[in-house]
């Protein structure tokens, strides 16, 4: 389990910095018996005695029990289940204890993983592309053509040395033209690679941005203290002519912060990820303008975090809605939310992830997810109870919309948003299930679901 990073990082910090078991805990009140037992992961620790213990040993209490070390722990787990190292026998149940013991080359395996994932999901991409893509079939048969051309032409250069001088000449002017021909074709060729190459870069991307919203905890206080001074320039009522002011106001009075925001976070590497955390940390600014954070809380609670009611009330989106609550800062009554947003091909495009919910980054989520069930009924509301194999229980409410134009004889297409929260904080919402509301098994995807007589099963469990 994840809590064991716990332990283990405190017994590796104590180690480093000389400190005895004993000495570390007569200086934080407690027993050496009992830090002994927190130490080799076998009582768990949290609160005060974690706060303790951090400032002993000279730590931030993110470095010991961190959002950043969960999320490498669920990677790394993935990364073992993996079919193509499965003859490698890998110590799962070892995966925290080298989170503990040694973090850097624990990030560098995730970080190597994603690496060896993105090149072979954009190998496939470019292997589909050169059989399916009539530009680049194309492209390759002027190509081959010109090379023809040249290669003749060159030939009855080399074997014929009488040829008159004006045949010699035009036989020159032919390579000319096809060469000059054939670079023309092989640089647009290029660009378009290059072109396809950058919108394919989605794994990658995804990962760095959610990194960043993670190390934030999807709060970003920069940029809602400025957004709190901008909410008095919205003066139109109209839900649309708001939210195109609001836009207009961040790209304004707030570019320069958001490319700062980018520029700090050492995860945001590839230009792909900047122009995508700029998009996300812009639609940020845009909720927290549209609908402030003092007020926005104070009515998400009274609304019970009814999405469709807050819609209502600050005349936005859902999906902004969800973005909002994720961002709502930690205390101990306010709920925890993650948000997912899948398309029609059932790819989750976006994440905000929550703590203890883990996220297939290598494989299809597990297809009971009412997150996929929810575009049977579009514009409807629908709430899950889930159970998870390991015992966690979580509420999922999800609700499709339609992304295309409107209007008679137009087709829908859908994407579906997806608010997530443990069942104990679902309580403290208008979506709290009755004790009699049915409850779904499902999983984190079929590769490390351990139900091996799901219906549903695609992949065979890798997961002991």
């Amino acid at each position: 389990m994840v809590d064991t990073i716990v332990g283990t990082r405190i017994r590796q910090r104590r180690r480093e910095i000389g400190i005895t078991q004993a000495e570390l805990a007569r200086q934080v009140g407690i027993s050496a018996s009992y830090l002994n037992l927190i130490e080799w992961n076998k009582r768990r620790i949290a609160g005060s005695l974690l706060r303790k213990i951090a400032d002993t040993l000279n730590l931030a209490i993110e470095e010991l029990d961190g959002a950043s070390e969960h999320r490498l722990h669920e990677t790394l787990v993935e990364i073992a289940h993996l079919p193509s190292l499965q003859a490698l026998n890998i110590e799962g149940h070892r995966t925290s204890e080298l989170i503990g013991r040694f973090p850097g080359w624990a990030r560098s395996l995730a970080a190597m993983a994603r690496a060896e994932h993105e090149a072979s999901a954009r190998a496939q991409t470019l292997s589909e592309r050169l059989s399916n893509d009539p530009f680049l079939n194309e492209s390759v048969h002027r190509m081959l053509t010109r090379i023809a051309s040249i290669r003749s032409a060159s030939e009855i250069l080399t074997d014929f040395q009488d040829i008159p001088e004006d045949r010699r000449d035009r036989f020159h002017s032919i390579i000319y033209e096809e060469s000059r021909a054939l670079s023309e074709i092989g640089e647009a060729l290029a660009v378009y690679l290059d072109k396809a190459e950058e919108e394919n870069r989605i794994l990658t991307p995804i990962d760095e941005v959610e990194a960043l919203f993670t190390a934030k905890e999807n709060h970003f206080a920069e940029i809602e203290e400025f957004a709190e001074k901008l909410t008095s320039h919205l003066t139109g009522p109209h839900p649309v002519s708001r939210h195109a002011k609001a836009r207009e106001l961040v790209q304004e009075h707030l570019s320069g912060l958001i490319k700062e925001l980018i520029r700090s976070h050492n995860e945001i590497e590839t230009a792909a990820a900047r122009s995508r955390a700029n998009q996300a940390l812009t639609d940020y600014a845009v909720g927290a303008i549209l609908m402030p954070m003092k007020a926005f809380q104070g009515i998400s609670a009274e609304l019970r975090y009814d999405i469709e009611a807050l819609s209502d009330v600050f005349s936005t989106g859902i999906n902004a809605v969800c973005h909002r609550l994720t961002a709502l800062p930690r205390s101990g009554n306010v709920p925890r939310f993650g948000y997912f947003r899948a398309n029609a091909a059932g790819t989750i495009i976006e994440m905000l992830g929550l703590s203890g919910l883990a996220i297939p980054r290598y494989a299809a989520a597990c297809p009971l997810w009412v997150l996929y069930r929810a575009q049977q009924s579009p514009e409807t509301v629908i709430r899950q109870r889930a159970l998870f194999p390991s015992g966690a229980r979580f509420v999922f409410v999800a609700r499709a919309r339609n992304t295309g134009p409107s209007g008679f004889g137009k087709p829908r297409h859908y994407v579906t948003d997806m608010l997530a929260a443990t069942e104990a904080d679902a309580q403290r919402t208008v979506y709290a299930a009755e004790a009699n509301a049915p409850v779904e098994e499902v999983g984190p995807s079929c590769r490390l679901c351990p139900r091996r007589n799901c219906l549903h099963r695609v992949e065979d469990p890798l997961a002991a």
